[in-house]
């Protein structure tokens, strides 16, 4: 299994390189933070995988261009790259503060064109692979105190849904994955109780398992799956009753 993950440095990006280093797999870990990525490596070689450490920015589109190619050399090939980086940031837009949302968008949005798009052709002409992307719940539907991480989530689930029917009868597979709060560095700063969140290994077991299955658009954990059938018929006074604390710091 050839496999390379963007955000590998903690969270579920951490998480996912460790499910998939196994004998014989060759994991490509992608991130800024190059001493976390070094650890990461350590840990995956133990486990009898190959690790190719890559300290880069997603939102640098010419490297990330020729760390995928990288990648395929070295690896002879890719099975699965998963877009998994992304950032949050505090609820400034009342106050004006556009940079923040500005630095969002390249990650969160071309950030996963970066890593995905690269990959393509190189699929293409090996005749098969995966391509995912990690999204959200709040991709779903704007909720306040997050226009700008809903609206960047959406772009994510719009992009892979086109790719997808853009890759028909070819036996590549693009797909989302849209997990609603879990347990990790960036919703460690979410303020109050946060509903329905399960832990990063429930999350990165539900999250191989859809992938395993070429699901398309893959909501989690099962409650938010549930709500995700009325979610765009809520009434905006309910939605503002019921979403979550704004994001005081960004991450």
């Amino acid at each position: 299994m050839r496999v390379f993950i963007t955000g590998a440095s903690s969270g579920l990006g951490e998480g996912l390189a460790r499910h998939y280093a196994e004998p014989g797999a060759v994991i490509g870990l992608c991130a800024r933070r190059a001493p976390l990525l070094a650890e990461l490596a350590e840990r995956v070689t133990a486990r009898g995988a190959r690790a190719l450490v890559y300290a880069a920015d997603v939102s640098d589109t010419v490297e990330m261009q020729k760390v995928a190619a990288d990648f395929v050399r070295e690896a002879g090939g890719v099975d699965l790259v998963i877009a998994n980086a992304g950032i949050g940031i505090a609820h400034e837009t009342l106050l004006g503060k556009s940079e923040p949302i500005a630095k969002l968008m390249v990650v969160n949005v071309i950030g996963v064109t970066n890593t995905v798009v690269p990959f393509v052709p190189m699929m293409l002409q090996q005749g098969s692979g995966t391509l995912a992307a990690v999204s959200s719940v709040a991709g779903l539907r704007g909720v306040p105190g997050r226009a700008a991480y809903s609206a960047s989530k959406a772009a994510v689930i719009t992009f892979m849904d086109a790719l997808r029917l853009d890759l028909q009868g070819t036996n590549v597979h693009a797909m989302t994955l849209c997990p609603g709060f879990v347990h990790t560095p960036l919703t460690a700063s979410l303020p109050g109780k946060l509903p329905f969140v399960i832990s990063a290994d429930e999350a990165v077991e539900q999250m191989t398992k859809a992938i395993r299955r070429h699901a398309r658009t893959f909501i989690f954990p099962w409650q938010m799956r549930v709500l995700s059938k009325v979610f765009k018929l809520v009434p905006e006074a309910l939605m503002r009753r019921v979403s979550p604390a704004a994001r005081t710091k960004s991450s």
